[in-house]
């Protein structure tokens, strides 16, 4: 058995820390965890105030969780996604019950940030337009086209690499600390205007992408006019509007999804983390029948070896 300092030690130099210079990085042997508490190689107990990446809404190590994942590994633990499973039926009924209604058509992947990928190619395909119009202080994953659409600083360390055409940024919703210097009511909602300028002076907008509230950039809220307006914008120019809900969603705002608060639906929602618990990598991609009836007689033109795995299902 490996001692702590070996596990330390074969994990730093053989392994890449996320977000992070490499050099100096010494992380905690982590070795428990249960309910709201997780435990290091010494013993010593943690309150987990944050679950984790804000993902272990059920706690750790709960059992109701636990058990499903284990029958379905001893059922049926892979098969591929072109296959019909009960776990996959059962829980697309689950889903229709508490997405925002008219959300009916679902894409499973295994995290947030490809939830958001897939978003944008369907968006994409749908609409045949090119551009996506995102917000500054956003997050919406690691990947090419994800890192491309997320608005802070962690998209800068990776320029050139983090930047491909066809993202535009629009101001973030802040009325704590606005960034085009007005002040809540009395801007009448500037900066959600502006998207609308936006969209009618940049050609070839297929979607606006928001966490409607933004996350590891300050847990922005917006005020109550702002969704409405920016589903009214979208409908006017024939824009999809996209709900990242990967963080927001599963409760974390007093309602399933954070839209829900405002009565707004999406044209298209992302989501993980709490979808699991984060005890298995699950995302969704979920949109309205009208989406994706488009496929009915246009190829749909994306999959994953690990798509709808029936583990991360249960």
């Amino acid at each position: 058995m490996l001692s702590s300092e070996e596990v330390v030690d074969l994990t730093t130099k053989n392994t890449f820390g996320t977000w992070r210079f490499q050099k100096g990085w010494k992380p905690l042997h982590i070795v428990d965890a249960e309910g709201c508490y997780f435990t290091d190689a010494s013993g010593k107990r943690y309150l987990d105030f944050s679950s984790q990446l804000m993902c272990t809404t059920l706690g750790h190590k709960n059992p109701a969780v636990i058990k499903a994942i284990q029958d379905q590994a001893a059922t049926l633990p892979y098969i591929a996604p072109g296959f019909a499973t009960t776990v996959r039926a059962e829980l697309t009924k689950l889903l229709l019950d508490v997405l925002p209604k008219g959300l009916e058509k679902f894409f499973f992947t295994t995290s947030g940030t490809e939830a958001n990928e897939a978003a944008f190619k369907i968006a994409r395909m749908v609409t045949g337009k090119t551009k996506i119009i995102a917000r500054y202080r956003s997050y919406h994953g690691s990947t090419m086209g994800s890192i491309a659409a997320t608005g802070d600083p962690r998209r800068w360390a990776m320029e050139p690499a983090g930047k491909i055409p066809g993202v535009i940024f629009a101001p973030e919703v802040n009325c704590y600390d606005c960034p085009i210097k007005h002040h809540y009511p009395e801007c009448g909602i500037a900066c959600v205007e502006y998207i609308e300028h936006m969209i009618e002076n940049e050609s070839d907008v297929a979607a606006v992408l928001i966490e409607p509230v933004v996350g590891t950039n300050g847990i922005l809220v917006p005020p109550k006019e702002y969704m409405p307006r920016l589903r009214q914008i979208c409908d006017t120019h024939n824009v999809l509007l996209i709900a990242d809900e990967v963080m927001s969603g599963w409760g974390r705002t007093g309602q399933w999804f954070a839209l829900d608060n405002w009565g707004v639906k999406p044209d298209i929602l992302t989501t993980a983390k709490g979808i699991t618990t984060a005890y298995v990598p699950l995302g969704l991609c979920a949109t309205t029948m009208k989406i994706a009836q488009y496929f009915d007689d246009h190829y749909f033109s994306h999959g994953h070896t690990y798509e709808a795995h029936p583990l991360t299902l249960a």
